[in-house]
């Protein structure tokens, strides 16, 4: 495979298909449903009838059986869509809870919750974060009680993508009193006890549904269990790989439609009797922002083949990749947005709106804090365990 373009054929009949498709279905939608901050359900059933939610998902269950590559594909072309909340919402139902069902979920669970998902019949969201715990996973407050015959679910979740259009939620509470003693249950939200109420007043992603959960005495059933009691803690740190990691991929192709803006808007626009692509100043912030936008798809792209290589055990690069991708990302957006002016601050001409979304991308899936402080620990165990320390000579 050439490292400089990892896709084949079939990845790019798939990659044509799909931007057909989002030209059809998406496009002519996008300033009505950013008006109306709607969140259209229909397009899960769309995407997953066209079997774009499960490229890579087995074919039992409605996959294409598509390797990772194909995954960037879809999230590329959602970014070129410039549509961010909802390629959030329907990147929130594929890459979050359903590959914790495929990993770990029994046949019945698969069945049940995986393959209607894949179809778009249901959709699904991820509950982690609580009012007081956010990237600190280990703050989780909400608990379920075994009693015996069910568990009984208590607390409450913030700021959950699909919280109010979702049919079940994978989510991860306590169910014992050590630090990350936590599992992981299947929620359906038609049980007595859930409740979901929309945030609203968002900065950006208008078109994402956004909730708070309550489970109030949410009776489950033993079958509700994801995989093994107690072990909640440490599927959600392998799952949440795969989700920086398509952040990453979604945040260069962010930046690179920007850059394809900035140019057109650089080349059709005239001052001082000129187009503005001629005066150096703006050819130079071009030209930073292609340096930027290539040095984010190279670092997404190398945690791509390094996942692929070692799975979770990729964590350093895909941690880099996320802080470094979601923070330039954001960089060459500006420097759009800046380019077009006035213009840049309107809705016209839909840079607003990327500038908008893309702030969410280095507080979303951890926070660029977090990533670096990841990042801190790693390097100094791998500086301990490549180099001996040796102790300084005594000064004569």
């Amino acid at each position: 495979m050439n490292p400089f373009n990892p896709f084949n054929d079939d990845h790019d009949l798939l990659r044509q298909s799909f931007r057909e498709f989002l030209q059809h279905e998406v496009m002519p939608n996008v300033e009505q449903w950013e008006s109306e901050k709607h969140c259209d359900r229909e397009m899960f059933r769309k995407m997953g009838q066209n079997g774009y939610l499960g490229v890579t998902f087995p074919e039992q269950y409605g996959g294409s059986g598509l390797d990772l590559w194909a995954a960037v594909v879809i999230a590329e072309e959602l970014a070129y869509a410039n549509i961010g909340g909802l390629a959030m919402s329907l990147y929130a139902h594929t890459y979050l809870p359903l590959p914790l069902i495929n990993a770990v979920g029994t046949e019945e669970q698969k069945l049940r919750y995986l393959a209607p998902a894949l179809c778009g019949d249901k959709v699904a969201a991820l509950a982690i974060t609580e009012p007081g715990a956010g990237s600190d996973v280990g703050g989780i407050k909400s608990m379920a009680k075994d009693m015996g015959d069910h568990y009984l679910l208590n607390g409450s979740k913030m700021f959950i993508t699909n919280g109010t259009m979702a049919d079940f939620v994978v989510a991860v509470v306590r169910t014992g009193d050590g630090p990350y003693d936590m599992s992981v249950f299947i929620v359906d939200t038609n049980l007595p006890g859930f409740k979901a109420i929309p945030i609203k007043n968002k900065l950006g992603m208008h078109t994402s549904d956004t909730a708070q959960l309550f489970f109030e005495d949410c009776k489950l059933p033993k079958s509700a269990l994801l995989g093994n009691i107690g072990n909640g803690f440490y599927y959600i740190m392998n799952n949440i790989q795969e989700e920086r990691l398509i952040a990453a991929v979604m945040g260069w192709a962010s930046a690179e439609w920007a850059l394809f803006k900035g140019m057109q808007y650089a080349k059709d626009r005239h001052a001082f009797g000129r187009a503005i692509g001629k005066f150096q100043v703006i050819r130079h912030k071009l030209a930073q922002m292609a340096i930027k936008t290539e040095a984010c798809k190279s670092m997404a792209y190398r945690a791509v083949y390094e996942y692929l290589d070692q799975g979770s055990g990729a964590i350093k690069i895909i941690s880099m990749a996320k802080a470094f991708v979601s923070e330039q990302c954001q960089d060459v957006i500006n420097e759009c947005l800046q380019i077009h002016g006035g213009w840049g601050y309107m809705e016209d001409y839909g840079i607003a709106r990327a500038w908008r979304d893309a702030r969410l991308m280095t507080v979303g899936a951890g926070t660029t804090e977090v990533m670096h402080e990841i990042i801190s620990k790693l390097i100094v165990d791998e500086v301990r365990h490549k180099h001996q320390l040796v102790p300084h000579r005594a000064a004569h």
